[in-house]
């Protein structure tokens, strides 16, 4: 989008001119912003945030981490192998156990009786998933706000650039104007050189805009690998957003991803505390095998079990530290809601008091002080008051129009980062 200052029809002397071209701030809206450096294809807010999420290397770390989560499920799954065994007995001895006559030979397979180890550890890794899914949404709101931020920033200095622009080529007509009445004898050579004086510091406030905005563009598309590539972004400074009520948006704290996270985390306790527990059982093992008799060639058929001696308590020492490392989580999400509530209220306060500012400046003080640059290039004009009077008449019009931009932009940057607070999405 593009924002510019409509410029009126000249009626007046130089002075005049310049009242009536950079004190009528008429914010109008084009079709897209001015591309510093170079042209491209246009580029909206959610076009960028899109991009930024699709080929961001932090989001695409996810997908080999992902594949590594379900190969650690996969693993969870496998549980000790079976064991097959044979023993010799009664062989290579000497009198009737000599040599092979009397050998005993026994061949058997042993397993453990395992699954519901098995399936707890399984669950407990699936339960990993859910904390990477956590965790990649966090990054989504992170990046997709700073994308978001970066991008209503090139706006603003867009349009900061496009106030200069104007204030330089007036600046430009002003000290021409005033270089004839000096040369006419109706004008001191100071006022010359103050023109002059303020014509180059335009010149400078320009091409300081003009790096900072290649710097921002280059930021800007860095954030999807394509830094450098120029674009056109496009957007609206004047779509401001609804002031939300403080309740409905306190409300949505509770779907903030990094609460979330500690929720899951919770989880993730629990079930490696099962998994403590039924580990902490007997694992009964148990074998069957054939013997084979060699003094009578028979066969016998053998079986065993094997349980663990002791109690269910091995595990008492990290079962008592994972249950108390579920209530430091459940603390530390308390504390974390009461932070991220206090932050939200006074982003909201500050979001109301944003519009005020900028209905202030545009409806009250933009006028007064148009009206009253207009009356002071009409008393500069005919000798009543000198350059420097005049000059600052207009540079509180300037510093007014600054501080629009700036209101502008903070109510932007807060509903963005209450979108990111609240877990919202951030598109638009």
């Amino acid at each position: 989008m593009k924002l510019f200052f409509r410029i009126s029809a000249p009626k007046k002397p130089i002075a005049s001119r310049f009242c009536t071209g950079l004190l009528s701030l008429s914010l109008v809206l084009s079709a897209s912003a001015e591309v510093i450096p170079g042209s491209g294809p246009v580029l909206t807010l959610s076009q960028a945030v899109s991009l930024t999420l699709q080929q961001h290397p932090e989001i695409n770390a996810f997908v080999p981490r992902y594949r590594m989560q379900k190969g650690l499920v996969q693993q969870a799954s496998v549980g000790k192998r079976p064991q097959v065994g044979l023993m010799v007995e009664d062989a290579l001895g000497n009198g009737d156990h000599s040599a092979l006559r009397s050998m005993q030979s026994t061949l058997t397979f042993t397993w453990m009786l395992q699954q519901k180890q098995i399936d707890s550890r399984i669950a407990a890794a699936k339960s990993q998933t859910g904390q990477l899914d956590v965790e990649q949404r966090v990054a989504s709101l992170d990046l997709a706000a700073h994308t978001a931020k970066k991008f209503i920033q090139i706006l603003i200095k867009d349009e900061r650039l496009k106030l200069n622009r104007i204030a330089l080529q007036q600046a430009q007509d002003v000290h021409s104007a005033i270089s004839k009445r000096v040369d006419a004898g109706k004008s001191s050579n100071v006022e010359k050189l103050q023109a002059e004086a303020e014509q180059v510091r335009r010149e400078l406030a320009i091409e300081d805009l003009e790096h900072e905005l290649t710097a921002s563009y280059y930021q800007l598309t860095s954030m999807w690998g394509e830094a450098g590539k120029a674009y056109q972004v496009s957007g609206n400074l004047l779509a401001l957003p609804a002031n939300p009520s403080v309740e409905s948006q306190l409300d949505k704290l509770k779907n903030q991803p990094l609460l979330a996270k500690f929720a899951t985390q919770r989880r993730i306790a629990q079930s490696q505390i099962e998994v403590a527990r039924i580990e902490a059982k007997p694992q009964w093992q148990l074998s069957a095998g054939v013997r084979r008799y060699e003094a009578t060639d028979d066969f016998g058929l053998v079986a065993g079990i094997s349980i663990p001696w002791g109690n269910n308590n091995r595990n008492a020492g990290k079962i008592a530290a994972l249950q108390a490392h579920q209530e430091v989580l459940a603390d530390e999400a308390s504390a974390l809601l009461q932070k991220l509530d206090a932050q939200l209220y006074v982003l909201l306060q500050e979001m109301g008091h944003s519009r005020h500012v900028i209905d202030t400046i545009q409806q009250r003080i933009i006028p007064l002080l148009e009206n009253a640059l207009s009356d002071a290039s009409s008393a500069f004009d005919i000798g009543k008051l000198n350059y420097t009077q005049w000059n600052n008449v207009r540079q509180e019009l300037l510093t007014a129009k600054s501080r629009l931009l700036d209101a502008y932009e903070s109510l932007h940057l807060q509903h963005i980062e209450i979108q990111r607070l609240t877990g919202s999405s951030i598109s638009q």
